[in-house]
Order: structure tokens, then sequence, then C-alpha cells
């Protein structure tokens, strides 16, 4: 004796579109995930200009100076010698391609930024910028 094969009315559920759409938002989200994480956490009172500029280059080291003098790079504490080996990395063959910005703290003296340019300077770097609030 055979056995019925019941056949669907027309009525089928694809979900593949599904499974597409909830891959796309997880690679977003470790996208979205990755940028917030190298993104500086310090909060810094950053100082006031009239005048900035907003130069992006694609190869750039951010120092952040807290107030208390110690610095950070990537929300990961550093030393002063480390930040040069960093500099001379990134300055490599091209200097003039390589940019160095630092948030510092308004209450920063000027003692401990002082040797992040004298380091931009040893290596050719020439782009050398602070962030600030506009005014």
């Amino acid at each position: 004796m055979r056995v019925p094969v019941r056949r669907p009315d027309g009525a089928a559920f694809n979900i593949t579109p599904l499974i597409d759409i909830v891959f796309l938002l997880v690679i977003f989200f470790l996208v979205a995930s990755h940028f917030a994480r190298s993104e500086p956490t310090e909060t810094v009172n950053l100082p006031e200009a009239a005048q900035t500029t907003e130069d992006e280059f694609p190869r750039r080291l951010t120092v952040t100076v807290l107030p208390d003098g110690t610095y950070s790079v990537n929300a990961q504490v550093v030393s002063l010698a480390e930040i040069e080996v960093m500099i001379a990395d990134g300055a490599g063959n091209a200097p003039d391609e390589y940019a160095v910005r630092l948030r510092g703290d308004r209450e920063v003296n000027y003692e401990s930024i002082e040797p992040i340019m004298l380091a931009c300077a040893r290596n050719g770097i020439t782009k050398f910028g602070f962030h600030v609030i506009k005014e």
C-alpha cells in the first residue's frame, strides 16, 4: 500500500531573506562595536580656539594628555618612551604623510606637551595639531 503524500496548498514560508538580514545586522554591530572601542574614552576639558582646521590624515596618531599629566593612546595608558616609538614607527620613510594630534586637557602644563612636540620634530613630522573646541 502506498502512503499518500500531502502537497502544500501554496503557503510556503521562505526564511532565506530573514537569515541574510540577521547576518548583515550581526556584521554591522560587530563593526560598530570595534569603532566604539577604538575611540578615546577619556574625558578631557579641551581648550577653545577661534579658528580650527579639520585636516584628515589616514595615518595619524592621537595622544591624550590627562589632567594629571599621564599619556594615553587608544584609551590605554602609555609612557613617553612608548609614544616616541609610536611616532618613529608611524613616520617611517614618509614623515610628511603622518600626523600627530594632541588631545590635552586645558589644565595640563606645557612641560607635559613639549616632549611629544620634540619627538615629532626629531622624526621630521610637521603635521602636528591640537584638538580644541571651536568658540
